[in-house]
C-alpha cells in the first residue's frame, strides 16, 4: 500500500500516525504487550459492550481496526472513524481481506459526527481513544455520541489510568510516555467530563497491569488508586 501521511492538522501530533505507527500497533511484547493484556482488554470490551447479533456500535478513533474486527461476530454492525486517512486505509483493506461484510470504516473527525444521523447506534465505543485527544476534542466527541445513540444507549470506555503508578512514572520521567499519548487522565475526569455530556455511569471498574510479577502487586491491591491500570466505563444515555 502507498504511504498515506495524515493531514497537518489531523492533531497537535499528528506525524506521529504514520504507516509504521499502525504496522507496529499490538506488536506482541513479553513486557509492555503480552498476551495476558491482550487476554484481559479482550474480557474488558466485552464486559463494557455486552455484544448481542443485533447492536449497532459507532467506534471512535477505530485505527486499523483490531477491535472492530474482534467486535464484528459478536454484534449487528461495527462502524469505525478515525481522522486518519492512514488508519481508516488500513482498516478497510484488512476488512476486505477478511470478509467482514458488517464492518465499514471512514475517516471522521470524532468531535463532529454530523454524517450519522440522530439515534442511529446502540452503542459508541471509545477503546483505547481518549488518551490520544485533549478535552477540546473528547467533550465535544461524548456530546456527539449522546446524539448518535438511541435512547437508552452504552457508552464505553476503556483507556489508561493516570492514577497507575506506571502511568505516573511515565509522566515523571522524560522520554517514557508515548508521543501518541498526549491526554492521559485520571479515572476522576473521565468520569465527570462522560457524565458532563449527559451520560449515567452504569459500570465502572479497573483492570490491573499485565506486566509480569508488577501486575500481581495490582491484583492484590485492586482498590488502591495506584493499582488501577485501565480505567473501563459504562454510561448509559441519559
Amino acid at each position: 500500500m502507498a504511504r498515506m501521511p495524515a493531514p497537518p492538522d489531523f492533531a497537535p501530533n499528528a506525524h506521529v500516525y504514520d504507516d509504521a505507527y499502525y504496522d507496529a500497533m499490538y506488536r506482541p511484547h513479553w513486557f509492555l504487550r503480552n498476551r495476558r493484556k491482550y487476554r484481559e482488554r479482550d474480557a474488558a470490551l466485552v464486559r463494557l459492550v455486552r455484544p448481542h447479533p443485533a447492536l449497532r456500535v459507532l467506534e471512535l478513533g477505530s485505527a486499523r481496526g483490531d477491535t472492530a474486527f474482534f467486535l464484528a461476530p459478536r454484534v449487528g454492525s461495527v462502524v469505525g472513524i478515525d481522522a486518519s486517512g492512514t488508519a481508516v486505509a488500513k482498516a478497510a483493506e484488512l476488512a476486505r481481506e477478511r470478509g467482514a461484510a458488517n464492518v465499514r470504516f471512514a475517516v471522521a473527525d470524532a468531535s463532529d459526527l454530523s454524517p450519522f444521523a440522530d439515534a442511529s447506534f446502540d452503542l459508541v465505543l471509545l477503546a483505547d481513544f481518549v488518551e490520544h485527544v485533549e478535552d477540546d476534542v473528547l467533550a465535544p466527541a461524548l456530546s456527539e455520541a449522546r446524539r448518535v445513540l438511541v435512547a437508552g444507549g452504552a457508552l464505553s470506555i476503556y483507556t489508561p489510568n493516570r492514577d497507575h503508578w506506571a502511568e505516573r512514572i511515565k509522566a515523571g520521567v522524560p522520554g517514557l510516555q508515548q508521543p501518541d499519548h498526549i491526554a492521559v487522565r485520571p479515572s476522576s475526569a473521565v468520569e465527570r467530563l462522560v457524565a458532563e455530556a449527559g451520560f449515567a455511569v452504569e459500570d465502572l471498574f479497573f483492570s490491573a497491569s499485565p506486566y509480569p510479577l508488577l501486575g500481581g502487586i495490582d491484583r492484590l491491591f485492586p482498590r488502591a488508586a495506584l493499582c488501577r491500570f485501565r480505567t473501563c466505563l459504562r454510561a448509559v444515555r441519559g
